[in-house]
């Protein structure tokens, strides 16, 4: 590496010199020192960070393929928080991306915005078809198409520094869920038959 010394240079001005594969500022006119410094890092946007790709992650819903008319459905995300590496403007950096905001669609006109992914019934602690603040209740049968938009906020950092913050969100898409609804009809089964507590509609 080649580096250039600039004479009498202040220290609290910069320049770039591109000698290197890395920038590396030097004192400018009225400085004491005769030493290279390292550049200010550069502010980072959204727009800068369009070469990486956050994971969109799983949209799941309960119990299943399937959702019975007038009984609540279950959808929770699995969305990951994940670190990614690269070189932006010459500089080494990382990438933090983590979910902030999760939307749904149910595919029957209906939309909810949740602060946080939900969780299974059995996460929760909950028999099946418990209402839950991400569950949803359909009021016709047939097929639908449930979606999820993941709003994906990111920070970075340059040389293992302070995370910095970028203003605004990325979305994401997971894979669609295809659901049919059904209606649910209580019938008689054989009294001697053991019951299943954890069964639907139990």
């Amino acid at each position: 590496m080649h580096v250039a010394v600039v004479e009498d240079a202040p220290l609290a001005s910069w320049r770039t010199t591109e000698f290197s594969d890395k920038p590396r500022c030097l004192p400018t006119k009225g400085s004491t020192s005769r030493k290279p410094l390292k550049c200010p890092y550069p502010t980072l946007t959204l727009k800068d960070l369009a070469i990486f790709k956050p994971e969109a992650g799983i949209a799941m819903s309960e119990p299943g393929w399937w959702a019975a008319l007038n009984l609540p459905a279950n959808f929770y995300a699995l969305t990951p928080s994940e670190i990614q590496k690269g070189v932006l403007k010459k500089f080494d950096v990382e990438v933090h991306f983590y979910p902030v905001a999760w939307h749904w669609d149910y595919g029957d006109g209906t939309t909810t915005t949740s602060s946080s992914p939900g969780a299974s019934w059995a996460t929760q602690g909950l028999p099946e078809l418990t209402t839950t603040p991400t569950s949803h209740r359909y009021r016709h049968r047939g097929a639908v198409t449930a979606t999820l938009t993941v709003d994906m906020a990111a920070e970075y950092r340059f040389d293992n520094g302070d995370w910095i913050p970028v203003s605004g969100t990325i979305a994401v898409h997971p894979p669609p869920i295809h659901l049919r609804i059904y209606s649910v009809h209580t019938v008689l089964v054989n009294p001697d038959f053991p019951p299943d507590a954890r069964g639907t509609g139990c």
